[in-house]
């Protein structure tokens, strides 16, 4: 248990949302489904096997080693539509055989441990977390060989006496040519609730790279406005402001394999590639009675796009002390 050593293995055969965040309510979950600001109408089956060996060399010191085999079947009147050599390609299943290996640091990191789990308490320094994976044609019946890499910071700190700050770098790359699912689709979200982790004006498939960088910053000012307010004094409300950022490029060959669902070569069609910065910024309130949080969200460019979302309200639980 310290320092931790573990060995995992899934199988699972469900829908997915893909370009959802790590911190997304789970497709069927009843909230996800009242919440949605648009229809669910861009599901994917997945089957997935995946074995995973975690070796924590000491505390907040990890490398992950596993093998991961996803098999993609379009639901409804979605269909896999690819161009090879010029040719049009139907597929009826994606199917992925993927070597990973990962490396996290999070110097003087603490925990609080269960018998199986356990769950971090953060650190001040930041977590840095490197991220590679290799994709092996023809094992298991795979279709693609790729290399992806992608590296990450997380870090939170005081700023004197006005509060504290929060950011999420994240930078990565894709070499191979792949159909959309296999390549980074950015994190949207078409719900009312807020993600930390994904771009909540976005929605789902809009934005497509094999090369990207994005970040996101967040402040919490602590009451430094509302503590000035006796009402809200009392009350306890704490101010937050946030912006987020993405720019990303998607190299000629994954174009034209992808062209079918590339807006600029489809006018019908969804995705785009951030050929220009994506921006979206916000200001909320938290610690409403002491598990609510507001946030007043605006998209700052591609305001062109189709069905999108200019300003919403969006809520979020969590525990405040």
């Amino acid at each position: 248990k310290n320092p931790r050593r573990t060995l995992s293995a899934s199988y699972k055969y469900d829908i997915e949302q893909l370009g959802e965040s790590q911190n997304s309510f789970i497709t069927d979950n009843i909230l996800a489904s009242l919440l949605r600001r648009s229809p669910n109408n861009q599901l994917t089956m997945v089957k997935e096997f995946k074995s995973i060996y975690e070796h924590e060399w000491f505390n907040g010191f990890s490398s992950t080693i596993g093998f991961i085999n996803r098999n993609h079947y379009p639901l409804g009147e979605t269909n896999f539509v690819f161009f090879e050599n010029g040719l049009q390609k139907y597929n009826s299943t994606l199917i992925t055989s993927e070597l990973i290996f990962n490396t996290r640091f999070a110097f003087n990191e603490k925990f609080v441990f269960g018998e199986f789990e356990r769950t971090s308490m953060g650190t001040k320094y930041p977590i840095l977390e490197l991220k590679y994976g290799y994709g092996k044609k023809d094992i298991f019946n795979s279709d693609y060989e790729y290399h992806r890499l992608q590296f990450g910071v997380n870090h939170w700190f005081n700023v004197s006496s006005i509060g504290w700050s929060k950011y999420l770098i994240e930078a990565g790359k894709i070499w191979g040519v792949l159909p959309y699912p296999l390549l980074k689709l950015h994190e949207g979200n078409e719900t009312w609730v807020f993600d930390d982790f994904a771009f909540n004006m976005m929605n789902y498939y809009e934005f497509i790279s094999d090369q990207y960088l994005s970040f996101y910053y967040t402040h919490h000012f602590e009451g430094l406005f509302f503590n000035k307010i006796p009402l809200l004094r009392k009350l306890k409300w704490r101010e937050v402001a946030s912006i987020r950022g993405l720019t990303g490029t998607l190299n000629e060959k994954n174009q034209q394999y992808n062209v079918a669902y590339l807006n600029e070569y489809n006018a019908n069609s969804f995705m785009f590639q951030v050929n220009k910065p994506y921006f979206e910024a916000g200001v909320g309130i938290e610690n409403i009675l002491k598990i609510f949080r507001i946030n007043a969200m605006w998209r700052l460019s591609y305001l062109d796009h189709p069905n999108i979302l200019k300003f919403g309200i969006m809520g979020t639980m969590q525990l405040y002390f």
